[in-house]
């Protein structure tokens, strides 16, 4: 479900109790309590490397984390930017927002941490070599070091093997940096750079998780091959979590909407297979000679027995008894010299104290967005829920506020309020991903901080810290500053607070087509980020162009308010291409920044700022046909692309799927992956193929081989493949001349295959009936040509096209000879 929200921002990684999981507070049960308790106990740490969101193992990491208690990570390369999109219509960077949030709530599921690199996922590719002409391999070797020293894994785990077995070019690319890395991580000559802030460190082992995604079954593993394999049974129940990690994982794993990846849990043995890589080879246990427990930190053996003194005495229905227990070892812990486990250890502990005693600190603001120079205005609520004494001594404030000194005592299950307000400084910086503040490359974010590198999401806007004095010990807990609201139907729902431009602008189009128009209307969004904004706005455009008015005045008196600026906008007489944007003018300052804003309910609003701009190109585009019929798929751009270049453009519901209707249109177009995820489909598909029958003209995009609800939905056989182009660039050979398909009403040359974006085409079918016509060839550099891109046939008075060329990225992105070519195929029969 997709919502209208005014603003939001990015999940805050906190070591507090306000975690935000959707859009709710995190609150433990008392099991859980009992589980973070065993866990002090246990000292080892252990990191997953893959390419992707949906890359990791969720069955591991939750048997790692939640079995075995260690320390437990995925890092990911990429946000998943360059792949497609099950739910909505957000692609490239909109894209990667959305998967980096589906993987840190996948990791609230299995009980992991995340981590990225600066990688950008620019899609499939076939080889590491073509991966490493993109990606900065010296780079994501420094972002991948960068987390090892400070993660500091005792065991590396990488998702694939360095060869074609891996099965994608990120995915080879990963487990060579993943080898690389793991030494090193332990070199001072190497990125020496980053020893200012960590140390190096030296991994025990790393490791090849075996038998994956082509391999389900992993007991089916051969039998002599296993020999060489490390056997991990990662199938048993959590008693305290009440779910095998089976479960656990499939809870996890469907939280990959944008790609489609519900699944079911699994229950009973399911066995993990383990090559040894780099490192210290393991006979039979993966963590075999690292000290998991308090051994590896010098003399803190006590600290073992009161753990398991605190765990034995634990009552489920009053944790705060343990308290006592819980400050007697944060002692001890504080005794230590200064280490990683030091640090670890203690702010795991503090976390277990606040959720025993049952211990709540909230601050909501008044309003879910501030600009530079506001003042946010707030409220604290803080309860002991506990007999335990807990006494509030004192606050610090952040921007330069001073301490509010408070000594105030906590009594159980009384409601402390206090309301306040700080000041946002002038030059406070907005609230956009930080990964997304700079432009990058198409293979790198330009990530300049190194403190931020590797981190999932931005730091929270405003944080305050609690100084507390429990049962005669100091504690200090950092709390964000968070929005609250009362939804209708949700009830509770939480969102991170914002800092925001004052004034937002946006254009209506992403891509504006001339093509024998003689000028375009642009509209011009103008939204208020506070109240009293007033201005002018104007379009920046390329030489040749022309706009008119030269700016429009805008006044908006409340936060949230709108104007529309209508602009003529006037092409060249000549082809051409270019890109407009639009400035706000407010107090002598230029704003080009729109308000972007990411709402499903599996994952927190999520805010940004696009840069407010469009893409504009004049190009001679001849068109037959007017009415088209479309049934949209997965993500699917494509029928406002068609209208831009004057198509009526339709979408069918099931109730204009019968013989009758579909008569009026020219054309009836099915979007991408329709055949995999629209059910009605199985019933309607007859209608269509007797819409061709009777001279209808039917054009299917591409689907996936995997998960297709029919196989047969074509007048004659083809069968889908896994096989496509990567490599936008790649040579485009005509294999019919003389087709229609390739000359009426536009005639096609190589140059209209010239400016593609990502790929050329995706799942082209292996084998097809000699009924259909192929029209053009491709392959990627080295491999086998491809010849069904574009398949034609016709059937009864009409023609059917199955069509695995990419128009989906290359006609949103204006690509003007992929609108000449649709624009032919659409025409097909006329």
């Amino acid at each position: 479900m997709k919502k209208l929200l005014l603003i939001g921002f990015l999940l805050i990684k906190i070591m507090t109790p306000i975690q935000l999981h959707a859009q709710h507070l995190y609150k433990p049960s008392s099991s859980k309590i009992l589980q973070s308790i065993q866990k002090l106990n246990v000292l080892g740490n252990v990191l997953y490397f893959g390419a992707h969101p949906d890359d990791e193992n969720p069955t591991l990491i939750a048997y790692m984390a939640n079995e075995k208690l260690y320390n437990t990570a995925y890092f990911s390369l990429t946000r998943g930017d360059g792949g497609q999109n099950m739910i909505g219509s957000e692609m490239k960077e909109n894209l990667g927002i959305l998967r980096t949030q589906e993987l840190l709530q996948a990791r609230k599921i299995d009980g992991g941490q995340q981590f990225f690199s600066r990688a950008v996922d620019f899609g499939f590719s076939k080889s590491a070599e073509e991966v490493f002409t993109i990606w900065d391999k010296e780079k994501l070797l420094a972002d991948a070091v960068w987390v090892i020293r400070k993660f500091k894994p005792d065991l590396i785990i990488s998702r694939f093997p360095p060869d074609e077995r891996a099965g994608h070019g990120q995915h080879i690319a990963s487990a060579i940096l993943i080898e690389e890395a793991f030494e090193a991580a332990a070199d001072p000559a190497k990125f020496p750079e980053q020893l200012q802030y960590v140390q190096v460190w030296k991994a025990k082992r790393l490791v090849w998780n075996a038998g994956m995604w082509w391999n389900q079954r992993r007991d089916e593993v051969d039998e002599k091959e296993a020999e060489d394999y490390i056997k991990l049974d990662v199938g048993s129940f959590n008693p305290l979590l009440g779910k095998s990690y089976g479960e656990i994982a499939a809870e996890s794993r469907s939280l990959h909407r944008s790609q489609g990846f519900g699944t079911v849990g699994f229950r009973g043995t399911l066995t993990e297979y383990f090559k040894h890589v780099k490192g210290d080879k393991a006979g039979h246990d993966l963590m075999e000679g690292v000290s998991t427990n308090w051994t590896r930190v010098k003399d803190a053996q006590r600290i073992t027995k009161l753990i398991l003194e605190a765990e034995d005495s634990f009552k489920l229905t009053n944790p705060s008894l343990v308290v006592p227990q819980l400050l007697t070892i944060k002692k001890e812990i504080e005794k230590l010299p200064d280490s990683y486990w030091k640090q670890t250890k203690l702010q795991d502990l503090d976390k277990v104290i606040q959720d025993a005693l049952g211990l709540f600190i909230q601050i909501t603001a008044t309003d879910n967005s501030y600009t530079p120079g506001q003042k946010m205005q707030f409220r604290i609520e803080a309860i002991n829920r506990s007999a335990i004494p807990v006494t509030i001594k004192k606050i610090n404030f952040p921007f330069g506020k001073r301490d509010f000194i408070l000594n105030v005592e906590l009594t159980n299950n009384q409601d402390f309020t206090h309301l306040d307000d700080i000041e946002i400084p002038e030059n406070a910086d907005y609230s956009q991903p930080y990964w997304l503040q700079k432009e990058g490359t198409s293979g790198l974010f330009d990530i300049s901080k190194q403190q931020e590198r590797g981190v999932p999401e931005n730091q929270p806007v405003a944080e305050l810290t609690f100084n507390l004095d429990i049962a005669g010990s100091t504690l200090c807990y950092k709390i964000p500053v968070i929005y609250q609201k009362t939804d209708p139907i949700l009830g509770e729902v939480y969102e991170p607070v914002a800092i925001t431009p004052p004034v937002y602008v946006s254009i209506n189009e992403k891509v504006y087509l001339f093509d024998k128009q003689v000028d375009k209307k642009v509209s011009v969004v103008i939204k208020a980020g506070k109240d009293n904004i007033s201005g002018e706005v104007k379009l920046k455009i390329p030489d040749g162009w022309r706009a008119s008015p030269a700016a429009v005045l805008f006044n908006l008196k409340i936060k949230g308010a709108e104007q529309c600026a209508d602009f003529l906008l006037f092409p060249p007489k000549e082809g051409s291409e270019g890109e407009i944007t639009a400035e706000a003018i407010f107090e002598n300052k230029t704003f080009d920044k729109g308000l972007g804003l990411l709402s499903y309910n599996h994952i927190p609003t999520q805010l940004y700022f696009p840069r407010a701009k469009a893409k504009v190109v004049k190009v001679n585009i001849s068109k037959t046909n007017g009415l088209i019929g479309y049934i949209k798929g997965a993500g699917d751009l494509v029928p406002a692309s068609l209208q831009q270049i004057g198509y009526n453009v339709v979408i069918l519901e099931d109730g204009d799927i019968s013989d009758e209707k579909l008569q009026k249109y020219d054309a009836v177009v099915i979007g991408v992956k329709a055949y995999n995820i629209v059910e009605r489909l199985k019933v309607i598909n007859q209608v269509l193929l007797h819409y061709v029958e009777n001279g209808g003209n039917l054009i299917v995009q591409y689907n996936s081989d995997q998960g297709l609800l029919m196989q047969d939905f074509g007048p004659y056989p083809f069968k889908v493949s896994s096989k496509r182009v990567t490599v936008e660039g790649a040579e485009v050979r005509f294999l019919k001349p003389d087709c229609q398909a390739l000359n009426y009403p536009n005639k096609i040359t190589q140059k209209d295959f010239d400016g593609w974006v990502q790929e050329r085409s995706l799942y082209q079918p292996e084998s097809w009936s000699e009924k259909y016509e192929t029209v053009i060839s491709c392959n990627d550099p080295g491999s086998e040509k491809l010849d069904s891109g574009i398949l034609i046939a016709k059937y009864g008075k009409g023609n059917y096209v199955y069509t695995t060329m990419s128009w989906f990225r290359q006609l949103p992105a204006g690509v003007p000879g992929a609108y000449r070519i649709f624009s032919n195929l659409i025409s097909l029969g006329r």
